[in-house]
């Protein structure tokens, strides 16, 4: 009997921790295959029937639902004699649902290693009733028959799942040390399981070892909330300090008000780049917090995230969610304003997914929550926002994304931040103006939205045009080799500027301001990697320089690296 397992992935980076937990659980041979959402259906079926498999499995999520719904009826056509079987959350709280209106033979509710364990003995006769295998729901008879809730799984029995890493290449490693979350946030499902467990700590270490041994890009954490247990958390971010390979970044989701004066010590001595959190903050709304069951003060939590931020070496992603119990669109705004603030790496505006089984899942008409009936199950409108208003709310997300979180134009939007009453004024005003011109409705090349973003400022009266062209020249420059800036954005002639320190620089007795290193690497390269530009303003003040301020872009080390010189002769 042949069991194959199958994932539909968000993204290619993205991979598939729950069926390697599967796979290495089970004493049975299992295949696994993992695609994504964007594949083509008929590959997938193909690769599929090709596979042979004699019992199918799919791990279900509200981003892959939908495409394996379409898919059940099709696979159980061509191969009529296969068992399916669903599992992961988003099937644990409709199992009878799904019996009724998809040819499947069997829903797996919660933790799934110990039930496919038991699952495949049945089915090898090693087990004989399967109404003693603890998670399963199945008809029988044409009954639906609901078997008893799986408890949790002790975290120590679980395999380690990287120790071979192959087809891991440029993916993200996902990785838990934990399971269950102390919290009860209501739009969330992991707050069904009060308990929370971990893994013996000296495991954790080694493993978090073998991916540091491995030179691996991104370590994500999957724990809902890292540092529930504070020491145990302390103890990771020390190890992580204290052996960092100078390569690897390590991501964790978790409470700011937990951090302590201790562990901010600790964190104060990564590398920059080693550590990323995310913080979910959700609202600074206190009557939204309290129907949510997540209370904390923003006030807190802003102290706790700008001492992170001070630090200088950690990137923050904080999050909102619009929609939420009594958040109106005048409410969300304040809450928006709040978070930026804080300048956070960056800011996700999400909306909010009524989940089932989650808290609103059941209380969503006391607030008048109106959502897709289909996954993802989004928000539509409240009591308190209109549907317009979040439509309003799609295009800030979207100028956020393009604008904020791209960290291309950080120079040019903090200007710009200083011409309106506040950021989120900013962004409305901007994706209104996408809107009208339908920018919003086709796909740009990156330049584009440097000329897009200029051409908005020119209809702010109290814009300095000038100003703005400069730090936009700098933001193009700061993250990226642009050969030719286009002339839109130049605000004074740079030949004659160029020519002058470019015959300097052949000089080694003038060029070695920058550095020995620079000066081998000119010698070397001549100019390949490196760009020279004039600013008539200061970066940093809007006033004009009596001289113009030359600065060396170098690019040997790739765009992630860009180093700037300062010329100080002209």
């Amino acid at each position: 009997m042949k069991t194959v397992l199958v994932s539909l992935n968000a993204k290619f980076i993205h991979s598939s921790l729950a069926l390697r937990y599967i796979k290495d659980y089970c004493s049975y041979d299992i295949e696994t295959i993992e695609f994504t959402i964007n594949h083509e259906e008929n590959l997938i079926i193909k690769t599929i029937y090709n596979a042979s498999p004699d019992i199918l499995g799919f791990s279900c999520y509200i981003w892959n639902i939908k495409y394996i719904k379409s898919l059940i009826p099709i696979l159980k056509k061509i191969m009529p004699n296969i068992k399916i079987v669903l599992g992961g959350p988003e099937v644990s709280f409709e199992s009878r649902n799904l019996l009724n209106e998809l040819p499947i033979d069997i829903i797996m509710e919660g933790e799934g290693e110990q039930t496919w364990q038991e699952y495949l003995d049945y089915i090898h006769e090693k087990r004989v009733d399967i109404k003693n295998i603890d998670g399963l729901v199945y008809k029988q008879n044409k009954q639906i028959v609901v078997n008893d809730a799986r408890q949790p799984l002790k975290m120590a029995l679980l395999p380690f799942v990287y120790k071979n890493m192959d087809g891991l290449e440029n993916k993200i490693i996902y990785y838990e040390a934990s399971r269950g979350c102390p919290f009860n946030c209501q739009y969330c499902i992991s707050s069904l399981e009060k308990q929370v467990r971990f893994l013996p700590i000296e495991r954790v270490k080694r493993e978090l070892q073998h991916f540091l041994d491995m030179n691996v890009a991104q370590v994500k954490f999957i724990d809902r909330t890292f540092n529930a247990k504070k020491d145990f958390a302390l103890e990771i971010w020390m190890y992580i300090v204290q052996n960092d390979n100078g390569i690897t970044n390590f991501h964790f989701e978790i409470a700011a008000e937990l951090l302590t004066k201790s562990t901010l010590e600790v964190l104060s001595g990564a590398r920059k780049g080693l550590i990323q959190f995310e913080i979910g903050v959700q609202s600074t709304n206190i009557d939204t917090l309290i129907a949510i069951k997540r209370f904390m003060p923003f006030e807190k939590i802003s102290i706790i995230t700008k001492k992170i931020a001070s630090l200088g070496n950690i990137h923050q992603h904080l999050d909102l969610i619009a929609g939420l119990p009594y958040e109106g669109y005048s409410s969300f705004k304040k809450s928006f304003n709040d978070v930026i603030s804080v300048r956070p790496e960056q800011l996700q505006l999400g909306f909010l997914k009524v989940l089932k089984g989650s808290g609103l899942y059941f209380d969503g008409d006391k607030y008048g929550i109106v959502y897709k009936e289909e996954a993802p199950y989004e928000v539509l409108y409240t009591k308190n926002i209109s549907y317009k208003e979040i439509l309003k709310l799609h295009l800030i997300e979207e100028m956020l994304e393009k604008y904020y979180n791209s960290r291309r134009f950080n120079a040019s939007i903090e200007y710009l931040f200083s011409l309106f009453n506040t950021p989120f004024d900013f962004f409305e005003e901007l994706g209104e103006y996408w809107e009208c011109n339908k920018y919003d409705e086709i796909s740009h090349k990156k330049l584009t939205y440097y000329k897009y973003l200029l051409e908005f400022a020119q209809n702010i009266s109290n814009c300095n045009i000038d100003y703005l062209k400069e730090l936009l020249r700098w933001d193009m420059l700061s993250h990226e080799n642009v050969k030719e800036i286009p002339s839109i954005y130049t605000t004074l002639d740079q030949v004659p500027y160029k020519n002058e320190i470019i015959n300097k620089l052949k000089d080694p007795q003038w060029a070695i301001q920058f550095g020995e290193e620079f000066v081998q690497k000119i010698s070397k390269q001549k100019f390949r990697s490196i760009h020279i530009e004039f600013f008539k303003y200061n970066m940093f003040k809007e006033e004009i320089l009596l001289n113009p301020q030359g600065i060396i872009f170098d690019y040997t080390y790739g765009n992630n690296m860009i180093k700037t010189y300062y010329i100080k002769e002209n």
